[in-house]
C-alpha cells in the first residue's frame, strides 16, 4: 500500500482567509453548493432505499404479505419509541418531542388531538426531508397534508403505506381515535401525497381490518383542497425567500437550514431503515439466514451500481459534476463521488491514499452505518459495481480488513484480476 496522496488542498485550508461559504469540495475544488448538497443526500439515501425494497420483494414476492410487514415491524418502533423509550429518568420521549414542537400545553393526549399533535410532527419531517407542500386543515377532527414533492417517491407504494401507518401510531401515543389515510401517493403515480387524518369518533368510517390498507376511502373527500402544479412549491419552506429561509409551524417553532441538516435531513437513512428493520424480523424468524440475505443484498446493489453508469452519457455527467480532470479514469472518479457523498451525510473519513494506482479511504463505520446493519455490504457492492461502469472491468473495490481496527470501515478503489468475480 503506497499511501501516496496526489497534491490537493485540504477542505480547510482558505477558510480563515475568504468569506465562507457553504458547500462540499471535491478533490479537485470543484464546489457542490449546500443546496445542491442537501438535494443530492436526500434522494441518494431514496435510492438506496429503493434498492433495499427490492431485496425484500425478491425475500417477499406477495404484496399484501410485504406490506403488512413493513407496516406492522415500524408501528411497532415508533409504539416503542414514543410510549416507553426514555430519553432521562422519568422523561418520555414523547413528552420531549412535543415539547421540541412547541405544542402548547392545552393539547393534552385526549381522544381528540393525537391526529392534531402527529399532523403537527409529520409536517415539520415533511419540510425537514424536502418534501415541501402545505397544511390544508390542522383542526381538532381533521387534518390535511399535500405534499408537491418527495424524494422517496421511486420506493414504491409500500413505503407510502408504512410511512402513513408510522404517522398514524405517533398520533395514537397522544390520544386515540386518529386514523391516518394517504389518499394521494407520488409513490403510486398522483400529481400529489396526500395525507388526511380524521377523528373516528366525528367521522365514522367501517374499520379498517388491514394496517397497510391506508389508501382510503375517507369520510371528508369533499373538504379537499386540490392545488394546481403551476401553485406547487419547488423548494420547502428552509429555502424560500417568502418564508425568511426559515421553517414555521403554527405553534410558533422556527427551524433553519442548518437545523435541519444536523437534525437528520441527510445523515439519517430514511427509506433503508422501512425495509431494512422488517427484513431483520425475517431474519430473527428464522425464515432466511443472514447469508441468504447478504448475497441478495450484494446481487441487488452490485447491479445497481453497474447500472449507473452503463451509459456512457452517465459518465460525463459525473465528471462534469466532480470537475474530473480531462483523461482522468482511474479509481480516483470513483473515490471523488465517494467523498462528496461522506461528506454530504457528515460522515467522518481519512484519506489513506489517492493515486493513480489505488485509492483507500478509512470511515467511521459507527456513522457510516447510521444505526443499521448492512449498509457497508451494501455499499461495498454498490461501489464495486459502479467501478465496473464507471472506470472499467479492470477496476475494483473491496474492503479490507486485515490490521484494520473495528470501528473503521477501510475501502479499497485498485486494479484487480479475480476470476470468479460476478
Amino acid at each position: 500500500m503506497s499511501k501516496k496522496i496526489d497534491d490537493r488542498l485540504p477542505k480547510e485550508v482558505g477558510a480563515k482567509s475568504l468569506p465562507n461559504h457553504p458547500a462540499v469540495k471535491t478533490p479537485w475544488e470543484k464546489l457542490i453548493s449546500f443546496h445542491d448538497a442537501y438535494h443530492y443526500a436526500c434522494r441518494h439515501h431514496a435510492a438506496i432505499g429503493a434498492v433495499f425494497q427490492e431485496v425484500l420483494r425478491i425475500m417477499i414476492p406477495d404484496y399484501e404479505e410485504r406490506c403488512d410487514l413493513m407496516c406492522k415491524t415500524d408501528v411497532g418502533v415508533k409504539n416503542y419509541v414514543f410510549n416507553k423509550m426514555e430519553i432521562a429518568p422519568g422523561q418520555l420521549y414523547r413528552d420531549y418531542h412535543a415539547n421540541k414542537h412547541f405544542l402548547h400545553p392545552f393539547f393534552k393526549g385526549t381522544d381528540r388531538t393525537g391526529g392534531f399533535r402527529a399532523g403537527a410532527f409529520g409536517d415539520n419531517g415533511d419540510e425537514r426531508l424536502l418534501m415541501q407542500g402545505r397544511v390544508n386543515d390542522l383542526g381538532t377532527y381533521r387534518v390535511e397534508k399535500e405534499l408537491d414533492a418527495c424524494p422517496w417517491d421511486i420506493m414504491g407504494s409500500e413505503i407510502c403505506r408504512t410511512s402513513t401507518a408510522s404517522l398514524e401510531e405517533i398520533g395514537r401515543a397522544y390520544g386515540d381515535n386518529c386514523e391516518y389515510n394517504m389518499v394521494e401517493a407520488r409513490g403510486c403515480g398522483d400529481l400529489h401525497c396526500r395525507v388526511v387524518c380524521e377523528n373516528r369518533t366525528k367521522f365514522p368510517m367501517p374499520p379498517r381490518e388491514k394496517v397497510w390498507d391506508n389508501f382510503g376511502p375517507i369520510a371528508t373527500e369533499d373538504q379537499i383542497k386540490f392545488t394546481p402544479r403551476e401553485e406547487m412549491y419547488t423548494e420547502p419552506q428552509q429555502m424560500r425567500a417568502e418564508t425568511g429561509f426559515k421553517y414555521r409551524n403554527g405553534m410558533c417553532m422556527e427551524m433553519d437550514c442548518d437545523a435541519y441538516y444536523a437534525d437528520g435531513a441527510v445523515t439519517y437513512a430514511l427509506g433503508s431503515d422501512y425495509v431494512i428493520n422488517p427484513i431483520n424480523q425475517l431474519v430473527k424468524a428464522g425464515k432466511f439466514t443472514q447469508e441468504q440475505v447478504d448475497n441478495l443484498v450484494i446481487c441487488c446493489f452490485e447491479g445497481a451500481g453497474k447500472m449507473m453508469f452503463a451509459e456512457h452519457f452517465a459518465i460525463k455527467g459525473l465528471h462534469d459534476w466532480l470537475g474530473v480532470p480531462d483523461g482522468m479514469n482511474d479509481g480516483r472518479v470513483l473515490g471523488g463521488y465517494i467523498e462528496v457523498l461522506l461528506q454530504c451525510i457528515l460522515c467522518n473519513y481519512d484519506v489513506v491514499a489517492f493515486n493513480e494506482e489505488e485509492v483507500i479511504y478509512d470511515i467511521d463505520r459507527k456513522a457510516f452505518g447510521r444505526g443499521l446493519n448492512m449498509m457497508t455490504t451494501a455499499y461495498t457492492a454498490f461501489w464495486y459495481g459502479m467501478s465496473k461502469t464507471l472506470i472499467s472491468p479492470e477496476w475494483s473495490v473491496w474492503e479490507e480488513t486485515d490490521g484494520v481496527d473495528e470501528s473503521i470501515y477501510r475501502i479499497k478503489i485498485a486494479k484487480k484480476i479475480d476470476k470468479f468475480c460476478r
